[in-house]
């Protein structure tokens, strides 16, 4: 078992947080990872939330639910086309 000592300080030179910005893939803009991460939340927040309207018995406001995926993934498409036409 280490000791509490022997583990590398969160922030500064070295540092855990350092280790993990070092591991972000280079060119990849920052937008671009929000946009990932924003539209996967819309997305299984819209299937589970109409899994569960359906199996409630609620077949119009399940469909509903189920089409609010679509504006998730399109937002992921046009983000990682936009990003894909960007120079560079």
């Amino acid at each position: 078992m280490r000791s509490p000592s022997s583990t590398p300080p969160l922030f500064g030179p070295g540092g855990a947080a350092s280790m993990l910005v070092s591991l972000m893939p280079d060119g990849i803009p920052a937008y671009l990872l929000v946009a990932r991460i924003a539209s996967v939340l819309g997305m299984s927040f819209a299937l589970a939330i109409g899994l569960l309207l359906l199996i409630g018995g609620l077949v119009v406001p399940a469909l509903i639910a189920f089409a609010l995926f679509l504006p998730s993934i399109a937002l992921m498409v046009f983000v990682e086309r936009h990003a894909a036409a960007e120079p560079g």
